[in-house]
């Protein structure tokens, strides 16, 4: 049967691979250190990613995958040439009737395969990321891909440096000097110490650069060139060592060689150089986050003429911003492309041209200062990240991107607030311990201005408040008595078709002392009207909460605070793309069923089977009796969130629309900063209530924390030691058996080769001695 040179000699490299003790010695240590340095950072940060597993930052006592392969690429690698060399068997190799190039794609599939199976031994992790918490599939295999491309990368440089040397441990240190060498000067750290041209080349010659990029999620073409270009050089120049053993150096195929040889490595200084020019990519993100939506498309068709945005970026940035213009650039040209030509792009560079520095003054987009290390000197370098955009006699301006989060909202919102003739208008109660957009509401309301128009509603004793060009109510969790006149007003607001968010916080909280009493000015009998009861109760989860630093007489301690759960969230349709949100001292809500034959009611926010109600609130500390009272502690799901509608009865009823959480601190600055899904929920809402959908749609891609909620610590600990330790232990047993199966397979080959080496010498000793005393006569 015929069978092709190269499989079989990838077949003899990767089984070399595993007949040798070292092999599993690498594959062990390093998916048990990934395993360990992942589960020891993950449940601090409790996000469902794979971010602390393939993060580029360089964090000695931490290291993430891409360094690891930096240290064990080499070491899996360092024999393929060097023992060949040592031997002698690589001339012998190259005299049958192979051909070079086939010798050596054997070494390099067999390494490649071999670093392969290393990164998949840790496909234990995300199966145990996905069993307690939502992990974006996507953007994982997004990352996993960026590791074999950059392992695959790395095997070529540890085969080249295999051919230089007969030692494999200088073929290892060679090989971990030159992969380092290539990750560093990647890094931001670096970068800033260079000039900006040459710091720039470094960086786009960095495999850390191009990992980062595909490591998100996304595959862009420039990226796969890349890695296909630094492979190749580096392949290439193992080919010309290789067969530089058996050609003579001054033939004309020896020169060709090394034309060929050159052309490739000016080719990826070209591809690396001019990269960024190269477009298509793949979005694997489960949101497409880096893709943009129908919603923005729909926005855009609205517009009835020439929308202009006008991009001022530095044409050499900074490393700080490097790979933000990259993306930047890239959404820029997606923005353009849906727009069916009713967007125009232009691009200025004013870092160096006056009279593009001073449109970027007159548009409102001034130059960022960073720093750079050089000559044992900290400087001051500009750069610049803004836009401006333009339609007919109005004009929005973002003065400086410091990241692509959320960016498709920023855009998709100032295009939506261009178009709108008279924005809608989002009203705050005042005047009676409401959370308004002055204070306590700061963030959001500062969010909400993008799209709407942000007044404060003040609330007087004798005068009821006029609501007649309010378009959404909140009101903040009051704590004073609001008067009636300004509820007949807000009921006749309600009634008539209008749309609010009621916060009501039952319960007061004394921060300093961590004490809780009813608040008897909740304002929580008013969402009873409309079939929406808030308990005078505070909610707490012993599994699903965040831990909050506390003061002691030792310093401060880090401990999990029930009274501030964590919430799924039900309905991603009205409260978005938002999977938990972070509910801190809420009280559970209950629904009176004779209200639902005229309202429908979403459930928003709902607490996990773990939560539980403390009726008998009073000492809401971490160690509070409460919580350290197992027996007295009933879990129970509670509603914590509603949205509710009033059913029409014709087409043209105008119905209302109400929002009602048992908490107004969810919206808090403070809070907003812990959980930006928080501040997502929240906008959405408004706009679900403003009926703005295309925004909350755009707004929702922007979401990408995902929490990491394990249901017990028994689940925590199997996560945890089947990654750690049973994977590790699997690996051994499957060595110890391929060994004893080999050690027996040859005995058994010696004892039958010994056996008829018996059986021949005592047929000879059988045979009867020829007559030689015949032959004498």
């Amino acid at each position: 049967m015929f069978r092709s040179p190269l499989l079989t000699l990838v077949k003899k490299e990767v089984k070399g691979y595993f007949d040798q003790p070292a092999t599993y010695i690498i594959i062990v240590l390093f998916v048990a250190v990934i395993s360990t340095v992942y589960f020891r950072t993950a449940p601090i940060l409790g996000e469902a990613s794979l971010r602390p597993m393939f993060t580029v930052d360089l964090v000695i006592d931490q290291p993430s995958l891409p360094w690891l392969l930096a240290v064990f690429v080499p070491a899996a690698t360092m024999r393929l040439l060097a023992e060949e060399n040592r031997d002698g068997t690589l001339e012998i190799l190259l005299t049958h009737p192979i051909k070079g190039w086939v010798v050596l794609m054997s070494k390099f599939i067999s390494g490649f395969l071999f670093v392969a199976l290393m990164i998949v031994t840790t496909i234990g992790i995300p199966i145990a990321v996905q069993t307690a918490g939502d992990l974006d599939v996507g953007a994982a295999i997004g990352q996993y891909i960026a590791s074999l491309f950059l392992a695959a990368s790395f095997v070529s440089i540890g085969l080249f440096t295999s051919s230089l040397t007969r030692n494999q441990i200088i073929s290892f240190i060679l090989g971990f000097a030159m992969t380092m060498i290539l990750m560093i000067v990647g890094r931001d750290e670096v970068a800033v110490t260079l000039p900006a041209k040459l710091a720039a080349l470094l960086q786009d010659l960095s495999p850390v650069t191009h990992f980062s990029s595909i490591a998100r999620g996304v595959i862009h073409l420039r990226d796969v060139i890349y890695f296909v270009a630094l492979i190749s050089t580096f392949l290439s120049a193992t080919f010309l060592m290789i067969r530089g053993r058996t050609l003579s150096h001054k033939s004309t195929q020896y020169r060709n060689l090394q034309l060929g040889v050159a052309g490739l490595i000016i080719f990826s200084v070209l591809v690396g150089w001019s990269g960024t020019t190269i477009g298509g990519r793949l979005d694997l993100t489960e949101d497409k986050l880096f893709t943009m939506s129908p919603a923005t498309s729909q926005i855009l068709a609205q517009l009835d003429d020439i929308l202009t945005v006008e991009v001022f970026e530095s044409d050499e940035p900074p490393p700080q911003i490097k790979l933000v213009t990259r993306d930047v650039n890239d959404f820029l040209d997606d923005f353009v492309a849906s727009s069916d030509g009713k967007v125009r792009l232009v691009k200025r560079f004013p870092a160096d041209n006056e009279d593009e520095a001073r449109k970027a003054s007159l548009a409102g987009v001034p130059p960022v200062q960073f720093n750079r290390q050089s000559q044992s000197e900290l400087q001051i370098t500009t750069g610049y990240l803004g836009l401006a955009m333009t339609y007919i006699d109005q004009r929005e301006v973002l003065p400086f991107i410091s990241t692509v989060d959320g960016f498709e909202y920023r855009l998709a919102s100032l295009a939506n607030k261009m178009l709108q003739e008279q924005k809608k208008t989002v009203g705050f109660f005042t005047g009676h311990g409401e959370k308004t957009a002055a204070a306590g509401f700061q963030t959001f309301a500062g969010l909400l201005s993008d799209a709407y128009e942000v007044v404060d509603i003040p609330i007087e004793e004798d005068v009821a408040p006029d609501l007649s060009g309010i378009d959404v109510v909140i009101v903040g969790g009051p704590n004073r008595h609001i008067p009636d006149l300004a509820a007949d007003a807000l009921r006749q607001f309600i009634d008539s078709g209008g749309q609010a968010m009621l916060m009501i916080d039952s319960v007061l909280i004394d921060q300093s002392r961590l004490i809780a009493q009813p608040n008897l000015n909740s304002f929580g009998q008013f969402p009873a009207e409309y079939g929406v009861v808030v308990e005078n109760d505070l909610v707490f989860d012993m599994q699903a909460n965040e831990t909050l630093s506390f003061g002691t007489q030792l310093g401060s301690v880090f401990l999990p605070y029930p009274f501030w759960p964590r919430v799924p969230v039900v309905d991603e349709k009205v409260a978005g793309n938002v999977s938990t949100a972070l509910m801190p001292w809420a009280s559970s809500l209950g629904i009176i069923e004779d209200a639902r034959t005229r309202i429908d009611v979403i459930p928003l926010v709902e607490t996990t089977e773990f939560a539980s109600i403390d009726f008998n609130y009073g000492d809401v500390r971490p160690n509070s009796p409460t919580l350290n009272d197992p027996v007295g502690i009933n879990q129970v799901q509670s509603l914590m969130g509603v949205a509710i509608s009033e059913r029409q009865n014709s087409p043209d009823d105008s119905s209302f629309r109400l929002v009602v959480f048992g908490t107004s601190r969810w919206l808090m600055d403070g809070i907003t900063d812990r959980s930006q899904q928080n501040l997502a929920m929240g906008l959405n809402l408004v706009d679900w209530l403003a009926q703005e959908d295309a925004l909350a749609s755009v707004r929702s891609k922007a979401v990408t924390a995902r929490d990491l909620l394990f249901n017990s610590t028994t689940h925590e600990n199997v996560a945890r030691w089947s990654n750690v330790a049973g994977v590790p232990l699997a690996l051994i047993a499957f060595g110890l058996f391929r060994s004893a199966r080999r050690r027996r397979f040859g005995m058994s080959q010696y004892g039958q080769t010994s056996a008829s080496q018996s059986r021949f010498r005592l047929r000879r000793r059988a045979k009867p001695p020829k007559d030689d005393e015949g032959d004498s006569e």
